[in-house]
């Protein structure tokens, strides 16, 4: 939005509608739309024009580098000033990218200025004491340096204290859910009736998968809940689950007169829109709610690195990890390859261990 004029930007508008009809998902709409914002609320007092292209962006993205995070209303106490990780800073140069290209190939902006965004990358090597190309690749222009962290997860008491606080039995259910089968939450809002196949046998569902599962597709929602990947999964679930769900669809029954709608996750404890799909906004809250009760801070995100973590340390193959977690590319698993703190101390008392026998 124009700070002066208060009129829609135009172009970064018409970009998010085309984001909206290639059926991306909830949450990938919301994080464009945040950083277009950021950016075009950055230009109007900068007095720049977004149509330069890269030198524009570059000097949005130093500021964002440079500019300490506000602190919240509430919080009096000094403290010291946080300011945005790379990844995060990397995140709105990916986001401004993307629109540019979308920009050329409308022909709001020329392909030169579009060019810009990408350099060519020519990886050498050698054969004897001859220097040779090799792979050329391309490689975002903007962007800056990440410290690589590990994702951020709960351990077992964490996790057993956050389902503790849970307020009823269908977000116990949902946490649980997640937690045991690492879904990202767009799924997990996005699951049907249908999709539960909670029996040993599933052949009177036309189903020929065996055990208790669910099914992940995806597919347009009542609740704008959309599934990240296009293709089709099942994830086993326990017995546990399976229970926590009957508990649940037992207060769905009492608490409602009517229930006509398809999802598994609706409103249930409050008389506003009892029966109508859950949305995302308040499944996040439910999250921060109850992890407040808990002392802890937990993003309904960390479920599915720590289902995947859990995976990973008890020795599941890599390919039934991707298979688990809907992952296109075996590459994206790499993250939850991390030491933890007691894996390094394991490490250092066994060298020391070893060395005291040699004595």
């Amino acid at each position: 939005m124009d700070t002066c004029t208060y009129e829609l930007h135009p172009e970064s508008s018409s970009y998010l509608h085309y984001l909206f009809g290639s059926s991306r998902s909830t949450n990938t709409l919301r994080a464009y739309a945040q950083r277009l914002a950021a950016y075009f609320t950055w230009l109007g007092p900068a007095r720049l024009n977004w149509a330069d292209g890269v030198p524009v962006v570059s000097r949005f993205i130093r500021e964002l580098a440079v500019s300490p995070l506000p602190n919240a209303e509430s919080d009096t106490e000094y403290r010291e000033p946080r300011y945005r990780s790379g990844k995060t800073i990397n995140q709105y140069a990916a986001a401004l990218t993307q629109f540019y290209m979308w920009a050329a190939r409308n022909d709001l902006i020329s392909e030169k200025t579009a060019a810009g965004f990408y350099e060519t990358r020519i990886a050498y090597g050698y054969s004897g004491d001859r220097l040779l190309p090799g792979k050329v690749s391309k490689a975002r222009a903007v962007r800056v340096k990440e410290v690589e962290e590990a994702p951020k997860l709960l351990d077992e008491h964490a996790a057993h204290s956050l389902l503790s606080a849970m307020a009823n039995r269908r977000d116990r259910f949902l946490v649980a859910l997640m937690l045991e089968t690492g879904l990202r939450i767009g799924e997990a809002l996005g699951l049907r009736t249908e999709d539960l196949h909670l029996f040993h046998d599933s052949r009177g569902l036309r189903c020929a998968t065996s055990g208790p599962h669910i099914h992940v597709r995806r597919r347009q929602n009542p609740n704008a809940a959309l599934s990240k990947s296009a293709n089709p999964r099942s994830i086993p679930v326990t017995e546990t689950v399976c229970t926590l769900y009957h508990l649940y669809a037992e207060d769905r029954i009492d608490r409602l007169d009517v229930d006509s709608s398809p999802m598994v996750f609706v409103n249930l404890y409050s008389r506003s829109h009892a029966g109508e799909a859950m949305k995302y906004s308040n499944a996040v809250k439910i999250f921060y709610r109850s992890s407040g009760r808990a002392g802890l801070r937990v993003n309904p995100h960390m479920t599915r690195h720590t289902a995947a973590t859990r995976w990973k340390r008890a020795g599941v193959p890599g390919p039934d990890v991707q298979a688990l977690l809907g992952h296109r590319s075996p590459s994206s698993q790499h993250v939850y390859e991390h030491a933890s703190d007691q894996d390094l101390r394991d490490a250092i008392e066994s060298v020391r261990s070893g060395s005291e026998q040699h004595r």
